[in-house]
């Protein structure tokens, strides 16, 4: 069913809502460097569950058209709004148990890096994250790319190695963060259950490991829950709930904008990121480590501008298979 103006426009904002909350985290994430990183990523963890949990109740109850698009009709997949076969449970747990690590860990590599000052190397992680993904587009899914999308990868890789010379060292929590998610990208892409429902599970099996953790540390009396202030215990109960709405304001985009829009909106996150990292963070940007910013963000151009391209051609594609169809045969 084609989307009307409205709805498109609607999605549009929603996809810029979504990527300008993710530019601005460190902001808030900045706020508890005094939480250790593992014990704040198990508190987001839990809270964020506690907040799905009553989101997902509220919007199945609504029953409106939004609410089964994030939910579905059922807990595996079935949605009126969609003809997808539903998946096995068995299989659905499986992809959510990998996508739950290789969160987890783009979730530990983005707190370690805005609480040790290092929000340039998350902004960086998250501008080539996109390339990666159509790297393992590649090596998984055997896709072919065209000279633009070789040619944005391989300026994107010499801007890394250029960071990596200037820095004297490999900017490994970019790549975490890079291959993390793209990694949970195509995760993703393998299962038919509902956004927030699929995000429910990812956290239902990160919550026990995630429950042990804080409860041994309250058993130390090591933890930092109850012991830094109502002002920081509010802190990161709200680092659990603030979790879920760009992920739905996405959710909402992705069924209203084209792919396309949505690959070029996706650089908002990063570039915000960098702000933050230099104007609020204060942190050194040497002419080298610039000069290969500046690869990665033309590598991010050709990227942007081959999907571009590929959109179109899919587009004409359509519409020209449309114009030959054969008219129905009148029967007399």
């Amino acid at each position: 069913m084609s989307e009307t103006p409205a709805s498109i426009r609607t999605g549009f904002i929603a996809a810029v809502a979504a990527y300008v909350i993710w530019g601005v985290f460190p902001l808030f994430w900045r706020q508890l460097a005094s939480v250790p990183v593992l014990e704040l990523v198990c508190h987001r963890v839990i809270w964020s569950t506690f907040f799905l949990i009553v989101a997902i109740s509220v919007l199945r109850c609504t029953r409106t058209r939004l609410g089964l698009e994030l939910t579905g009709d059922a807990w595996w997949g079935e949605s009126r709004l969609s003809h997808q076969s539903v998946q096995p449970r068995c299989q659905l747990w499986t992809i959510s148990f990998f996508a739950a690590i290789v969160i987890s860990i783009n979730w530990l590599s983005f707190v370690w890096a805005v609480n040790n000052g290092r929000i340039l190397e998350s902004s960086l992680g998250y501008y080539i994250a996109p390339l990666v993904s159509v790297g393992l587009g590649v090596a998984v899914m055997k896709d072919r790319l065209t000279r633009w999308q070789w040619a944005s990868i391989l300026i994107a890789g010499a801007g890394v190695l250029l960071i990596t010379l200037t820095h004297g060292s490999i900017p490994w929590v970019s790549l975490a963060m890079a291959f993390s998610f793209a990694i949970y990208g195509l995760l993703k892409k393998r299962t038919t259950v509902p956004p927030l429902i699929g995000l429910l599970m990812e956290n239902v099996i990160l919550a026990l490991p995630a429950s042990l953790y804080l409860l041994v540390l309250t058993r130390s009396e090591i933890g930092s829950m109850g012991q830094l202030g109502w002002s920081t215990d509010a802190l990161i109960v709200t680092g659990g709930v603030i979790t879920v709405p760009p992920l739905m304001l996405f959710a909402l985009a992705a069924r209203r904008v084209s792919l396309s829009t949505i690959g070029m909106l996706q650089y908002i996150g990063p570039t915000l990121q960098f702000i933050v990292g230099v104007e609020v963070g204060g942190e050194t940007l040497t002419s080298g480590r610039l000069l290969g910013f500046v690869f990665v963000w033309i590598g991010s151009i050709v990227y942007v501008y081959a999907a571009q391209a590929e959109f179109r051609k899919m587009r004409r594609r359509t519409q020209s298979a449309r114009l030959v169809q054969p008219a129905s045969k009148i029967v007399l």
